[in-house]
């Protein structure tokens, strides 16, 4: 007794296998947000090559300072799983993203950050039960005072270095294209520099382009006594 194969698979409506026309687009969309990541990380990453080139004691005290922070070494952690350095070097340097777009990206993040960091309502209010409320009352306090003054600390040091620019350095040493790229204010933007420096190049391109949006975003000082 022979049994009779099944089938080859169909070819889809496009005729190009099993896939459908909604795969090829959910693709095409996933294919552009990669192209955008990366094209938005090398560039982040040739502003961050230009501010070590440029002012070099600047950029020394920016990754000092935000080094021993969750947020830079997470930053790390998933850089290095998620393998963005093959990303960003395999192939062609894609075009400097505009600073405008950029920007624009990262504006809800900040804002949702910056709400983190306004004062919280008072949470015990939040769980029901007087007796529960009496005994968490404490330790959710000093939570949530932790957590703020955590937040407007690392806000307010940034504030504190994303000032104006050191003078450029001439002796910093870093080459540049042959033929100069600029972004769209008309800085130099050298290559990007694979390797060690290329997840501190992220940081500090992150911290020099977004430094007015996260500026902006600061806690206010407290008003002197009367």
């Amino acid at each position: 007794m022979t049994t009779t194969p099944p089938p080859p698979p169909s070819a889809g409506p496009t005729g190009t296998g099993p896939l459908t026309p909604t795969d090829h687009r959910a693709f095409a969309f996933l294919g552009q947000v990669n192209s955008s990541l990366r094209q938005c990380l090398c560039t982040l990453a040739r502003h961050g090559v230009a501010l070590r080139r440029d002012a070099p004691e600047r950029a020394r005290l920016l990754l000092d300072t935000v080094r021993p922070w969750p947020l830079y070494k997470g930053g790390q952690f998933l850089f290095d799983l998620m393998e963005w350095e093959d990303l960003m070097v395999d192939g062609d340097p894609p075009p400097v993203m505009s600073t405008e777009r950029i920007v624009a990206a990262c504006t809800l993040p900040v804002r949702l950050a910056a709400a983190a960091t306004e004062e919280a309502p008072a949470v015990t209010k939040l769980v029901p039960g007087q007796r529960t409320t009496a005994a968490l009352g404490l330790p959710l306090s000093l939570l949530t005072t932790t957590a703020r003054s955590t937040l407007l600390s690392a806000a307010q040091d940034l504030t504190d270095l994303l000032g104006p620019g050191a003078d450029p350095d001439d002796d910093a040493g870093y080459a540049t294209d042959p033929e100069p790229v600029t972004d769209d204010t008309g800085a130099e933007l050298p290559p990007l520099e694979a390797g060690f420096y290329l997840y501190e190049d992220i940081a500090l391109g992150a911290l020099s382009v977004l430094g007015p949006l996260l500026a902006d975003h600061a806690p206010t000082d407290p008003a002197p006594p009367a």
